[in-house]
């Protein structure tokens, strides 16, 4: 065989060698996948409202069509009693007792929730406001998911208890002779950890 045929074919046998090589190389040295570590992030989640007296959740304690008050900071800062009320419940989603009257008498609306330390409270302490409860009443104009104002009742213990209320601006909200209105949706949020 002469020489030339001999270098061609050690050339292509070593141009084969290489090219499987590369080949190789690349299938299998794959770049190496660091795991990352997922550290849960704090979340705002809808806490649903319970009845009355919700024992260990968070939830509403009353619903009530309130007397309008021209200072609602002092007026909501403590516990209300239905026996004031126009209008009472103390459980979602059902009719109230008593009659709302009618024009010029104003109301407000007024809620009574509490939170547990499980969902409103970490190591520094109680949150200092939810501010994250809302109500929809289109017979009164009142839009889907519109925030309601928070007073704080009182914080401490496993509990911490809050008036959510709306008044129109401060001009309290009035209804005609015979006029019915519904209150379609309560929300509340409170801030949880979601793991």
């Amino acid at each position: 065989m002469d020489t030339h045929k001999k270098i061609g074919i050690l050339f292509g046998f070593m141009l084969t060698v290489f090219v499987t090589a590369l080949f190789v190389a690349s299938n299998v040295m794959q770049p190496v996948v660091e795991n990352q570590i997922y550290e849960p992030m704090r979340e705002i989640v809808l806490v649903p409202l319970g009845d009355g007296n919700p024992g260990d959740n968070s939830g509403l304690f009353y619903f009530m069509i309130y007397p309008h008050q021209a200072d609602p900071g002092t007026a909501y800062a403590s516990n209300l009693s239905n026996a004031t009320a126009y209008e009472f419940s103390d459980y979602g989603n059902q009719s109230c007792t008593g009659e709302t009257p009618y024009a010029p008498t104003t109301f407000d609306i007024v809620l009574k929730v509490g939170i547990t330390d499980e969902d409103g409270k970490n190591t520094t302490g109680w949150q200092d406001s939810f501010n994250w409860c809302h109500i929809t009443c289109a017979d009164l104009s009142i839009g889907a998911d519109t925030n309601m104002s928070e007073q704080v009742i009182g914080t401490g213990g496993t509990y911490a208890y809050y008036h959510y209320y709306m008044n129109n601006g401060g001009s309290g909200y009035t209804i005609e002779e015979n006029e019915d209105f519904n209150i379609t949706s309560t929300k509340l949020y409170v801030r949880r950890i979601v793991s």
